[in-house]
């Protein structure tokens, strides 16, 4: 086929697409105004409608920039104003009859029609999943629910940081007081402990001063009562056969006061000692302390001392434990009135304490003296024996030097039991 022939074919169909050579579709309506105005009207009507459907959904999806499925809507936007189109060119045929004008316009609606649908299918499971109105309205109201129970906690939140702040600033205002109080507490306690120093240094003098005013008292008192002891045992050697029966008694009364004057000395010295002389501590075995103390006192043979349970072994000072068994068992063998004199030592053990006994069947000792008889300086029985009074005094300040305490349960003629507690 020639160019020229090419170039016809083209003009042919150019021609043909354009030809009015076919009827006009007013012809079908018989030209009647009134059949023509009412297509002419609903065509336009219709085209000017579906063009303004494309114009909001242009404008809509340029607003939404989050709307899904933006190419959805571009194509319904062509499909509706090739529909549009349509009706126009429907309009157009009533006086120029351009079918094939018209037929190709439909012919792209069609296309456009059939390829929204494709793309519409696949779309429709997807758009299915979007939540619904209702849905989002619900989304939405628990949204505001919760933001609404965000507010609360934040408000509840600030709240309590507001009164935590206050419960710091008040804690710390009592911190400073407190502090305060604890620096001038330190302030007193120091102060005090110097004049704690002060007084244990004069307390230290005293007891030095105390303890070279007790010797010398001792030894200045000793020394007469040994010259009259050894003045009255040289008269009764050299002049005994010039002295009478009463003359050598009291000879003999002499010299028993001057033993019980240096008793008595001892006795004052070893009190003021208890509490300001002190050995080292340790263990004691009770047992062996009250064997030695029953060998040194020597009983007659018609005492029996029996010991009823093993005794413990104690953590104090030895010398002072055996003084307070040695004036114990000293006391109930020199009260014993009776043939048989029976003395029994017993321990118990308690909780924090051993409790210690001493019992005799001695003379006993009547109930208004109880408290009496710890008294320093004071007893019971005659000046014709040697007590000095001092013993059982003796004894209590020991016990309650270790946190004990002492007492005692009698009868009149039944005998006495002496009781003391030394700590665990």
């Amino acid at each position: 086929m020639s160019v020229q022939e090419v170039g016809g074919f083209g003009m042919d169909l150019f021609y043909n697409f354009f030809s009015e050579n076919f009827i006009p579709h007013g012809h079908c309506y018989l030209w009647k105004p009134e059949l023509v105005s009412l297509h002419i009207l609903s065509d336009v009507i219709i085209a000017l409608s579906y063009y303004s459907i494309p114009l909001t959904l242009v404008y809509f999806v340029r607003k939404r920039k989050d709307v899904p499925f933006r190419n959805i809507f571009l194509l319904f936007g062509a499909f509706i104003i090739s529909c549009g189109t349509t009706h126009i060119v429907e309009v157009w045929t009533l006086w120029h009859p351009v079918y094939w004008l018209s037929g190709t316009i439909k012919a792209f609606t069609a296309i456009i029609s059939f390829y929204t649908a494709l793309t519409l299918i696949p779309l429709v499971p997807l758009a299915l999943a979007l939540p619904s109105p209702a849905q989002l309205e619900a989304a939405n109201k628990a949204l505001q629910e919760e933001n609404i129970e965000r507010k609360r906690v934040e408000q509840e939140l600030r709240e309590y940081k507001e009164h935590l702040e206050e419960l710091v600033k008040q804690r710390t205002t009592e911190l400073a007081k407190a502090n305060e109080h604890l620096q001038q507490e330190i302030i007193q306690r120091q102060e005090s402990q110097d004049k704690m120093a002060q007084l244990l240094k004069k307390v230290e003098s005293a007891n030095k001063e105390l303890n070279d005013f007790a010797y010398v008292v001792s030894h200045d008192l000793k020394a007469p009562l040994r010259g009259i002891a050894s003045l009255s045992e040289w008269l009764l050697a050299d002049y005994a056969e010039q002295f009478d029966e009463q003359g050598r008694e009291f000879v003999n009364l002499l010299i028993n006061r001057v033993q019980k004057m240096y008793n008595l000395i001892d006795g004052i010295l070893e009190y003021s000692r208890v509490g300001r002389l002190q050995e080292e501590s340790r263990q004691v075995n009770l047992n062996k302390v009250v064997a030695d103390v029953i060998d040194i006192l020597s009983p007659s043979e018609n005492i029996q001392i029996q010991i009823a349970n093993k005794l413990p072994i104690v953590y104090c000072e030895k010398t002072r434990i055996e003084q307070v068994f040695q004036n114990l068992l000293s006391n109930a063998i020199k009260f014993i009135d009776k043939p048989q004199g029976q003395i029994l030592i017993d321990c118990t053990e308690d909780n924090d304490y051993w409790q210690f006994s001493v019992a005799d069947n001695g003379l006993g000792i009547e109930k208004q003296y109880f408290e009496r008889i710890f008294q320093i300086f004071q007893k019971l029985s005659s000046n014709k024996d040697d007590s000095t009074g001092i013993g059982l005094a003796l004894v209590k300040k020991i016990v309650e030097m270790y946190d004990g305490k002492v007492w005692v349960e009698s009868e009149v003629g039944q005998g006495s039991t002496f009781f003391f507690t030394l700590k665990k």
